[in-house]
Formats: C-alpha cells, structure tokens, sequence
C-alpha cells in the first residue's frame, strides 16, 4: 500500500527580495510529527512560513503540502487545508473588519471578505472567541483590537481551517504570562491526541517547545543549521551556533530554559503549572 504523503515537503528553496534570504532549505515534515522552528531574528523563519503558505514566491525549489504542490495545484484551496497564525495577516486585514468575519474567513483562508459569511460560520466563530476565553471580542473592530487581542483573534481563525496542518509563527507574541501558558497547556493537549494533525510552531523562545513537540528545525543566515528528533537538535552547543553567543540550554520537568552566557541555567518552568481544565 502507499505510504501517506508528507505534510510539508521544502526541497532546495531559495528567496531573494533584494538581498538573498533563504538559502537551499530542504525540510520534510512527515505525518503525525510536530515541529518547532528557532533561530535569531533575520534567520528566515516567517520568510519560510509565508512561502509555504503561498504569501511570498520562492525564487527557486519546490514546496509541497499533503501531496500537492505548489505551480501545480490551485494554493488558494491548498490554504483551506492550513491552519495559520502568523502576524503577517495583520499587514492584510482592514482596520474596519468585524471579528467575527476575520475568524469567519479562516474556513476557506480568504482575507477581508466582500459579502457576510453565512450565520453558521459567524455561530463557529463566537464558539471559538469562547473557547479562547475573549468572547468580549464578538462585537469589536479588528483596527480597535489590541496585540494581544489581535493575536487571540487571528487564533480563532486557524481554528476555522478543516487543516492537516497547523502553522503557528509566534503564537504567543502579545499574550501575557498568563494567557501564555494557557494557550501552551492546550495546546499540548491537542497535539498529545492521537491522530492530531501535524503542528508547525515558530518561536524564539525555549520556553514555548512543548513536550509533544517531536523534532526541531534550527535556522541560521537563511540556512539550516540542524535538524532533526529534538532531542539529537536541541543542545546548548548548537543553540550557541545559532545566536553567535553561548548560551546554555537545560530542563526541569518537561519544559526548557535558556540562559545567555556561561554558567549555571536558571529553572525553567513546568508545563504542569496550569491544569488543563483551567483552559476556556
């Protein structure tokens, strides 16, 4: 029987705009893995994040999503089957966009929609605002929203996406401590359920890697440094690589820590902090 195909496959990829950002980046990402993409600012990852979800234009190589792949197949039905969230939305969308259509046009990933979505979509995204805890939101002005709120918001839209594949760049910017490990805590209940799709989370930090989280892509100057089982990758050494400083890496429980410099780490901080019912 044939195997299932890969849910990303990033062969040879290079963008320029201007100056050379990406530079020959090959990345599988099998089913049921989930992985987490660090490396410094100016590295490439929302670069890379926005050429697979058709955004940008690599200048060459190929991307493929669940078997199709893009040049050959129509990537405005691809999104549908993408989760995404990713500050760059915020570029797009008009100040004057209602909060419950943003979340609504998550279903078929289309962006300032020009008629009202039907009311079932609108009745989906109020469940999601309660969910995420913000149904204070479902009356409000996209261009009123703070960061915070805009991030919970474009939250809710990933989560309009019927997706095999859930792309989170910076999930967490914007949020308070609080709604931070919130969101992590349910997340690493929905990617511990079996048969969950395959997550994609770029972050700077640590931190955020969750203990579901099954391998780790490191960038560095638009180049992959290493990747691989996170826990082959994630090293104090390789992370030193990757920010040009040393820095030492350590865990407490199931959740990292880095400390810049030299010396003993400080504790890191343990996903069991929380409990999942405490989640909206």
């Amino acid at each position: 029987m044939p195997s299932n195909p890969p849910t990303l496959d990033v062969q040879d990829i290079h963008f320029r705009r201007g100056r050379g950002i990406l530079h020959g980046i090959t990345w599988t990402v099998e089913p049921g893995q989930h992985w987490c993409v660090l490396g410094p600012n100016g590295c490439g990852k929302t670069s890379l994040i926005n050429i697979i979800t058709g955004y940008d234009c690599a200048t060459s190589g190929s991307i493929s999503v669940d078997g199709s792949t893009f040049g050959q197949d129509d990537w405005r039905e691809v999104r549908k089957r993408v989760g995404l969230v990713t500050n760059a939305l915020t570029t797009y969308l008009e100040n004057t966009e209602t909060v419950p259509d943003v979340i609504a046009s998550g279903r078929e990933a289309k962006i300032n929609l020009w008629e009202a979505p039907p009311e079932q979509l609108h009745k989906e995204a109020r469940q999601l605002l309660r969910r995420f805890g913000c149904s204070y939101l479902k009356n409000s002005i996209w261009g009123t929203l703070s960061q915070g709120e805009k991030q919970k918001v474009l939250i809710c839209r990933a989560f309009m996406a019927k997706f095999r594949v859930l792309i989170l760049d910076e999930p967490c910017a914007g949020l308070d401590p609080v709604a931070r490990e919130h969101f992590l805590v349910w997340l690493q209940e929905q990617c511990s359920r079996r048969h969950s799709p395959s997550l994609v989370m770029v972050t700077h930090h640590v931190e955020e890697i969750l203990p579901s989280m099954t391998h780790v892509l490191v960038l560095k100057q638009g180049r992959v440094l290493n990747a691989g089982p996170k826990n082959d990758v994630l090293s104090s050494e390789v992370l030193s690589e990757a920010y040009g400083a040393p820095v030492t890496l350590s865990e407490r429980g199931d959740r990292f820590h880095l400390t810049v410099g030299q010396g003993p780490a400080a504790s890191g901080h343990q996903l069991s902090a929380i409990p999942l019912h405490s989640f909206p």
